[in-house]
C-alpha cells in the first residue's frame, strides 16, 4: 500500500487539475468536475480508493480496481507502491503491477504496461519521471529521476536519473538541457547542473 493515499490523492489532483494560484474554493470545484466527468482524473481516486482498503478489505479494493478498469481502461494494481503527483494523461491501456514501486510526480501515457519481465521483479520507478505513449517498463528495473521513456520504448535494464530510453530494446542517452523546462527545473531543485542533465 501506498504511504498516506489519500494525502497522496490531494498531490494527484493538483499535478491533474492545476490549481494555477486558485483559491482551494474555486479550484475544488473544478475537480469535482473532473472527477464526476473525465475517466482518468476518476481513475487516480478509485485507486487511492482502493490503496486505503487494500490492507483489510481486499475483495472491495480490487471491486474498485475493476471499475476504474471498466470506467477509464486502467488497470492498476492497489497493492503498487505509488507516490503523491500521479498524472495519467490518458488512461486507456495502463497496466501497473502490484509490486511497481512510482515516486512522486510520475507522468504516464497511455497503452503503458509496468509489470513483469525475464528478470525477476517488477520496476522502480524514481521522481519527476515521464513515460510516453505504448511503453513497456519490464521486470525488476529501476528508472532514475526526471528519466524520460520515449513512445513504444521496450526497458529491460535500468535507465539512470535525467536520461531518455528509446528503442527496442531500449538504450538510454543522457536528456539534452533545454529539452524539457519542467524536467530542467526539477533537475535545478535536486541540485543537478544544467550541463549535467
Amino acid at each position: 500500500m501506498s504511504p498516506r493515499p489519500l494525502a497522496a490523492l490531494r498531490g494527484d489532483l493538483e499535478h491533474m487539475v492545476e490549481p494555477q494560484g486558485r483559491p482551494t474554493r474555486s479550484w475544488l470545484p473544478d475537480v469535482a468536475a473532473r472527477v464526476a466527468l473525465v475517466p482518468r482524473v476518476r481513475a487516480v481516486v478509485q485507486l487511492r480508493a482502493a490503496q486505503v482498503l487494500a490492507p483489510r478489505f481486499t475483495p472491495a479494493a480490487l471491486l474498485l480496481q475493476a471499475r476504474a478498469l471498466r470506467s477509464a481502461g486502467a488497470e492498476i494494481s492497489p497493492f503498487a507502491r505509488i507516490g503523491p503527483g500521479l498524472c495519467l494523461m490518458h488512461s486507456t491501456g495502463i497496466v501497473i503491477g502490484p509490486d511497481v514501486r512510482i515516486g512522486r510526480g510520475l507522468r504516464i501515457y497511455q497503452n503503458v504496461t509496468l509489470g513483469d519481465g525475464s528478470t525477476p521483479g517488477q520496476p522502480t520507478i524514481g521522481d519527476d519521471v515521464t513515460i510516453s505513449a505504448g511503453a513497456c517498463v519490464l521486470g525488476g528495473v529501476t528508472v532514475g529521476d526526471r528519466a524520460v521513456i520515449g513512445a513504444n520504448a521496450v526497458v529491460t535494464r535500468d535507465v539512470p536519473a535525467d536520461h531518455v530510453a528509446v528503442g527496442v530494446p531500449a538504450t538510454s542517452r543522457p536528456r539534452r538541457p533545454g529539452s524539457d523546462p519542467r524536467l530542467d527545473a526539477l533537475a535545478r531543485e535536486a541540485g543537478v547542473t544544467p550541463s549535467a542533465v
